[in-house]
């Protein structure tokens, strides 16, 4: 495959400028397709001026690239200019390129400025770091291909290698590249924010690119406690985190078990030489997070320094994102001419809700039943309402394949492996089928798992995912019917489903009473089984055992009940919290029940009224649960945000058992504190600790002086271990020219190169 197959024609003419620049010496300005003769290049000093054309015709025949060399020839003859060079993709024997010259022969200076797909590769081996700056070149390669496809990257984004070079061919490198590079290199994290659809993922795929072509591994993780097993600092890897907040609203359940060990992990970046960290998320996940969360709004460790917001693209990258993806599908030349007309084509790139995967959706090669005159009126559409993208496709599955997607809505957001899936598919569609007459049958699952396959969701090894997250945005707008949500409630086995399923509806109806109060009802049956799944499954593996999440913590699962409570008032909810709490048959999360606990201590004291009898009852097993949190807190730093949620909840209900356990605690740290200061070997983690022990100080009260004193002793024994980083990367940055316009001219000229 050649190296230049993967380039659009704007890309080609980028190509050719910097080329042209390096072989010459002399600056080209480039020009958009507009009414200017069609100049791709040119440079002008002294009166004198330099044109470069640049057709990229290497799958063409060489009729075709004879016939536009003569089009293209009486327009520089009015130009005049004192030099010309015509650049193309391609291949050009000597009598081709003969030809060539004597069409161009009167504006020609020499056969030597005729420049084909050989003179152009040869000038890419001269200058290697012309090809290091424009990353479809290298990342065609068969050997970089490779190495990503083993690299890990791909086992999480399910590609081919066909399927990279797909979605290479639509790509527009935009000045998001260099911010999100830059950034990642100084500060060794980058959160790439914005949006749903202005591709997030995308950015933080092309950047992780840029390091697996330097020899880095690749590592995707849907667990920080994954994560932690592969820190190496003589390994070179990339973590790479998708949508760590949630991925269609804050995931409070996933910020709990996440702020502590995303604070420590980025720490543990933070420290390496040869470790960087890439994390997504939606914008405005993230700043509901930064409201919830000590650790995301934590003043030391300043996650926002490190986030890049992307999705604001100029009127001309979002026309070439457009065109890319349109030159890339097979619609026919009908559909194209018809964007043409009118002011299509401006309306489309002006929409306020423009964005890449709408985009993406909308020139795909799956809408053979769009009429070319309506195909202008669908896109715009489709931009208008993005749900119309998902809707006709869903409705004409059946039964079986929807109940899947119904069930993967409510599903864990990260990881949700096969026999999850499964054991929650069986109850909710045998549910739905018996109430609606639908027929089971024993192979529903599989074959509407294959039906679903690629279309709708993803499956990578052992877990199953949806295809792309705007189908899950769809869904969540789509089920609104009582009737089904109601069936939905029934035979649910995990607490962490129903606590989705509950937040959805809780968000449809929560200002109609009656209908909440009818839905918390219909949880009775599994609140009476809330113990019945782990917290944790522990999975052995190459003689270690580790423990992924599979269910709600102790904590969680009495907020859901008296969530249910608070709407029913039915007190046998009551005593299913205090039936669970005297005998929990799950481990308790000292970090997460820790800080969940007061709040529920404060609920229970405040919005239970006196008359209930087992009241108090209630309140001493909470006490008594969050006393056990608080004695098997480990590591200390999660003590912190314990110790203010029960001073935020708890001020004046605080009892002696859990003062005095708080006391324990903190008094370790003060007292011991040479034992922990020997342990760490670095000026910057004993720095650390001494901003912990001033933290942990002011809100528990202890004086923290001369605990502080020993650790500036530990440092004075110590030599900072710490080196400045070298550049991980031969990553090459761009110029752009962010004030350029692009005007309604240049919008129809790009798109009539789509017209042939």
């Amino acid at each position: 495959m050649s190296k230049l197959e993967n380039l659009s024609p704007l890309d080609f003419e980028d190509l050719c400028r910097d080329i042209a620049q390096v072989e010459t010496g002399l600056r080209f300005s480039a020009f958009g397709p507009g009414p200017d003769g069609g100049i791709d290049g040119r440079h002008s000093m002294g009166g004198k001026t330099i044109v470069l054309q640049c057709k990229h015709y290497e799958n063409s025949t060489f009729s075709s690239l004879k016939n536009t060399a003569n089009k293209e020839a009486i327009k520089i003859k009015e130009l005049s200019p004192s030099k010309y060079l015509f650049f193309t993709s391609h291949s050009l024997t000597p009598r081709k390129s003969d030809e060539l010259a004597n069409i161009f022969e009167d504006i020609l200076a020499s056969k030597n400025d005729i420049w084909g797909k050989e003179d152009i590769c040869a000038s890419l081996n001269r200058n290697p770091t012309i090809e290091k700056s424009h990353m479809k070149l290298w990342l065609s390669s068969t050997t970089v291909l490779e190495r990503i496809l083993h690299s890990g990257l791909e086992a999480f984004t399910h590609s081919t290698k066909s399927e990279i070079l797909d979605e290479l061919k639509v790509y527009v490198r935009n000045p998001s590249l260099d911010k999100a590079m830059e950034k990642l290199e100084k500060e060794k994290i980058l959160i790439v924010s914005g949006p749903p659809g202005v591709g997030k993922t995308t950015l933080a795929k092309m950047v992780a690119y840029n390091y697996l072509n330097d020899g880095w591994q690749f590592y995707s993780i849907n667990s920080l406690d994954d994560g932690f097993t592969k820190i190496e600092d003589n390994n070179k890897t990339v973590f790479f985190f998708d949508d760590f907040l949630g991925r269609i609203e804050l995931d409070r359940q996933s910020l709990l078990q996440r702020d502590t060990a995303l604070a420590t992990f980025v720490k543990r970046i933070r420290k390496t030489k040869n470790c960087r960290f890439i994390l997504t998320t939606r914008a405005h996940i993230f700043e509901e997070a930064r409201r919830l969360s000590d650790h995301v709004d934590d003043r030391k460790l300043q996650l926002a320094k490190y986030l890049l917001d992307v999705g604001m693209y100029t009127r001309k990258v979002k026309s070439h994102i457009l065109f890319n993806h349109l030159l890339a599908s097979e619609m026919s030349q009908d559909h194209f001419s018809q964007l043409l007309e009118g002011d299509w084509l401006s309306k489309i790139v002006d929409h306020k809700n423009y964005n890449p995967r709408i985009v993406a959706s909308v020139s795909s090669d799956c809408i053979d039943s769009v009429h070319p005159s309506e195909y202008p009126h669908y896109i715009y559409s489709a931009l208008q309402n993005p749900d119309i993208i998902w809707r006709k496709a869903f409705i004409n599955l059946d039964m079986k394949c929807q109940n899947i997607l119904f069930t993967l809505f409510f599903s864990n957001q990260y990881n949700e492996t096969i026999e999850n899936l499964r054991d929650n598919y069986a109850s909710l569609h045998r549910t739905v089928s018996v109430y609606y007459s639908h027929s089971i049958q024993p192979n529903d699952f599989e074959d509407a798992l294959q039906t679903l396959e690629s279309g709708f969701i993803s499956i990578s090894g052992n877990n199953v995912s949806f295809v792309n997250p705007s189908l899950r945005d769809f869904l969540k707008s789509y089920l609104t019917n009582e009737e089904l949500l109601n069936l939905f409630t029934q035979n649910i086995k995990q607490s962490s489903w129903a606590k989705s399923l509950w937040q959805h509806i809780h968000d449809l109806f929560i200002a109609h009473e009656n209908k909440m109060m009818k839905f918390a009802l219909s949880f009775k049956y599994l609140s009476m089984k809330i113990g019945d799944t782990p917290t944790y499954l522990r999975v052995h593996k190459n003689g270690k055992t580790y423990l992924h999440r599979y269910d709600l913590s102790i904590s969680e699962r009495i907020e859901l009940i008296f969530s249910w409570w608070e709407h029913s008032k039915d007190d046998d909810y009551l005593k299913i919290i205090l039936n669970f709490l005297k005998n929990p048959s799950i481990d308790l999360i000292p970090w997460q029940d820790g800080r969940l606990l007061p709040e529920l201590h404060w609920k229970i004291s405040n919005l239970i009224h006196d008359s209930i009898e087992f009241k108090h009852q209630i309140v001493l097993e909470v006490e008594n649960s969050l006393v056990n949190a608080i004695e098997h807190c480990t590591p200390s730093e999660d003590l912190i945000p314990i110790i203010k949620s029960i001073d935020e909840n708890l001020l004046q209900d605080k009892s002696e058992r859990v003062h005095e356990a708080i006391n324990n605690a903190t008094n370790y740290e003060f007292t011991e504190t040479w034992d922990i200061a020997i342990n760490l070997t670095t000026e910057h983690e004993l720095t650390e600790y001494i901003a912990f022990l001033k933290d942990l100080a002011h809100v528990s009260g202890h004086d923290p002086e001369q605990a502080i004193d020993i650790i500036k002793d530990r440092i004075n024994d110590i030599e900072d271990e710490d080196e400045p980083s070298e550049r991980a990367t031969s990553f090459q940055s761009r110029t752009y020219n962010t004030d350029e316009k692009f005007t309604d001219n240049d919008l129809k000229s790009l798109f009539s190169n789509l017209i042939k």
